[in-house]
């Protein structure tokens, strides 16, 4: 806790100083009301030809959503399972989706990318609103934005905002407090969350899921001149939590939590943006640039029992930079409205990922894989060392440059769009492992011999892509608007770090024959570091949609087919392995219906989100067992969030109650499809006392403790799954204050 404590006194000086260089502006008047919106759309959202969903902070406030992964199911096709820890942030999003490195989706605060997926899941206060555009944005939003783009709005200086404090205290000792103002020409938000943990370590008899984090953000505005506006974004996150609540699967049985090493994640996470706005006779310019900071410290018991087999240690320091740049037509009643645009970041990763095999693991993963190689005439090998460090050190950088536009011709009824984006992406990793052990080669050797194996070089590749759109709205009536939309999106491609101790291990065992003048039938085998390369996946969307408006009645429906090629997957090795690895499994297809439907009238209120999708490999062998034809893992069939409410008047007060139902699955848990989460549903409810002034709720998660599984997987041959939360009620309070 000494590094936690440490590091809130340095985000309170840090927000003690911006606080300090704005006091001039302090005392300055309210600014005028100017809209520059977080989306780099050309039109409203009401005419953008794609899926859109858009969440008010009221909606939020309501359903407790103060992270991303709240949003599932919420959001038609949106999965964001919560498992592990913070560093997980899993998205799987119309049936696309992996459980590591570069996410399907793009996430945007106050139009500012967030680089770093480590940086995704993390705690908001004082956001105005969530607007998520489903399907490929990769012609304005680029990289990883394939399945879509998360945009969020956080308080600016120019809403007509009261300072506002939320407290919030529940079962598991978990509470937040959250506290929100605007002064002058800055708006200030903070959010504290902590939790004792929901889940028990059975070895350990604690829970192995404490969680403490605090956010803080500033937000200044200005107007520089009549046409001009300037806008500087500073947040910091910081936590310090346990996680990986795993339990064993075995004879058909989920066993309790048990491991017996350290599970914990700590994360720094700072975003700088400045953003600069000019409105002009002619054009519009937008530009911004941003600097991003992500340190973080992972610990792991990597064989999750309560055997010492082998432990992980990832420790990253990631820095970046973006710009861009964009001019656009300051006509909005214009027939043609072209926007182009200028975007390129750069991004450094300094990774380091140990992992010591305890004398457990050396047993059964090293010295049983080796002398089952030996044959036993010849004798047999023992390591006399009690642990076995395996050092894997990364510098991994990446780079993007690209050049986009997209014109949008107003034509009466109709809307049509055509866009491009040209872009480009390099990387480069070097990469420096190395281990020693002491072996002695029975009955041969009387003595230990020290043996040194390093492993170390540098891998580069440069990625090309090309991203069109083609979309046509058309406006029905006033209350009835079609789209159709073709386009293009992209995941960045990468290099595999966590597959290293497995090569280390194999050129171990291959260097100790060789030290010994033994050359074997059968020599051990594994990927190298050439292997470990993965490339960019890309997917063609195909969308056809409609929606309605009529007074309080909202309807938006739409049908899809994604052809996915070089679908990026998790494995892992055969057989006793420790690691994991990204490859491109080949050719996928995702298809499927999404409907959003609300309806408000008066003191009623309902919300309806439901989405089906078929994701299917259409070929992929894996050199074992072609899976063609199966359901891609860890996607769900169906999603689907129901909310009823109603609002009684009691005097000057009112009585707000609400009811909803979250479900998701059927889920398959692997690419046979011999491991699957049927579809389960979850009741949510809240009722909530209002004034003008104060709202006084209770609100319960999961209502009725239904169980379910959210994760699984396998590590050396045995089967995991992580559990959804239990049964969560919480009170709380909301003060306006005058």
């Amino acid at each position: 806790m000494q590094t936690f404590a440490a590091a809130m006194k340095a985000l309170f000086l840090i927000s003690l100083i911006t606080t300090i260089t704005s006091a001039d502006n302090a005392m300055e008047q309210q600014l005028p009301a100017v809209t520059i919106s977080a989306l780099k759309e050309q039109v409203p959202v009401g005419k953008v030809a794609s899926a859109v969903s858009v969440i008010s902070a009221e909606s939020m406030q309501k359903d407790g959503i103060y992270r991303p992964n709240a949003l599932s199911s919420a959001v038609p096709g949106l999965h964001i399972p919560e498992y592990g820890a913070s560093l997980t942030s899993t998205i799987y999003l119309r049936g696309l989706g992996s459980r590591m490195e570069n996410p399907v989706m793009g996430l945007y605060i106050d139009g500012i990318p967030v680089i770093d997926k480590n940086a995704y899941d993390f705690d908001w206060e004082g956001l105005s609103s969530a607007t998520m555009l489903r399907g490929p944005q990769g012609t304005l939003y680029g990289r990883n934005a394939m399945s879509g783009v998360l945009s969020l709005s956080t308080l600016s200086p120019t809403d007509d905002s009261r300072p506002a404090i939320h407290l919030e205290y529940g079962g598991y000792n978990t509470m937040r407090i959250g506290a929100s103002f605007i002064t002058g020409r800055n708006a200030f938000s903070a959010t504290f969350r902590h939790t004792d943990g929901y889940f028990n370590n059975a070895y350990k008899n604690k829970p192995c899921d404490p969680f403490y984090g605090l956010a803080l953000r500033w937000k200044w505005e200005s107007h520089a001149r009549d046409r001009i506006t300037l806008s500087n974004i500073l947040s910091a996150n910081i936590s310090e939590e346990g996680g990986f609540a795993y339990g064993l699967f075995k004879d058909d049985t989920l066993h309790n939590v048990s491991y017996n090493d350290e599970g914990s994640y700590r994360r720094l996470s700072v975003i700088e943006g400045f953003k600069f706005h000019h409105y002009g006779d002619a054009l519009i310019t937008d530009a911004n640039c941003s600097l991003q900071l992500l340190a973080d410290d992972m610990r792991m018991d990597q064989d999750y029992t309560a055997n010492s087999i082998f432990t992980l240690q990832q420790k990253e320091l990631s820095g970046a930079g973006t710009m861009e740049l964009t001019l656009r037509s300051a006509n909005a009643d214009a027939r043609w409205q072209p926007q182009s645009g200028l975007f390129t970041f750069y991004r450094r990763n300094s990774l380091s990922a140990p992992v010591t095999f305890k004398r457990g693991g050396i047993e059964s993963l090293i010295l049983d894989n080796a002398n089952s190689h030996i044959p036993a005439e010849i004798g047999y090998l023992t390591i006399s060392d009690t642990e076995m460090p395996v050092y894997s050190d990364f510098m991994i950088d990446t780079w993007n440059a690209a050049l986009f536009h997209e014109s949008v011709l107003n034509l009466d009824r109709w809307t049509l769009t055509a866009g491009i984006r040209l872009d480009y992406e390099g990387g480069r990793m070097d990469y420096d492992c190395n281990t020693t052990l002491h072996y002695r080669f029975a009955p041969a050797m009387s003595k230990d011999r020290e043996l040194p194996v390093p492993y170390n070089g540098t891998l580069t590749h440069n990625h090309f892509e090309v991203l069109p759109k083609l979309s046509a709205l058309f406006k029905a009536s006033d209350m009835i608007a079609l789209y159709t939309t073709v386009s293009k999106g992209y995941r960045a491609g990468g290099f595999n770090t966590q597959i290293f101790s497995d090569i280390l291990q194999n050129l171990t065992m291959n260097a100790t024959m060789n030290d010994l003048g033994v050359y074997l039938d059968r020599p051990f085998v594994s990927v190298n570091a050439e292997n470990t390369e993965y490339a960019p996946e890309t997917a063609w969307n195909m969308e056809l949609g409609t929606r309605l408006y009529y007074e309080s009645f909202r309807v938006e429906a739409s049908a899809y087919y994604m052809d996915v090629r070089n679908q990026q997957l998790t494995v892992f090795p055969p057989g006793m392995s420790t690691g994991r690895m990204m490859t491109n499994a080949g050719h996928s297809r995702s298809m499927g219906v999404e409907t959003e439907l609300a309806w408000n009238p008066g003191a009623f209120r309902t919300h309806l989100s439901w989405s089906w999708t078929d994701a299917r490999f259409v070929s992929y062998n894996d050199g074992n067992n072609d899976y063609s034809g199966n359901r891609l893992p860890y996607v769900p069939e169906h999603t689907l969030y129901f909310n009823l409410g109603y609002s009684f008047k009691l005097g000057s007060h009112t009585l707000e109650t609400d009811a909803s139902l979250h479900g998701e699955g059927p889920i398959f848990w692997n690419e046979a499809g011999t491991r699957q989460e049927p579809f389960h549903l979850k009741a949510n409810a809240r009722i909530a006392l209002v004034s003008d002034n104060w709202e006084i709720y209770l609100r319960a998660e999961n209502l009725t403790n239904e169980p379910g599984r959210s994760f699984y997987f396998k590590s050396v041959g045995n089967e995991f799954f992580a559990s959804t939360k239990p049964r969560l009620i919480m009170t709380g309070i909301s003060i306006k204050l005058k």
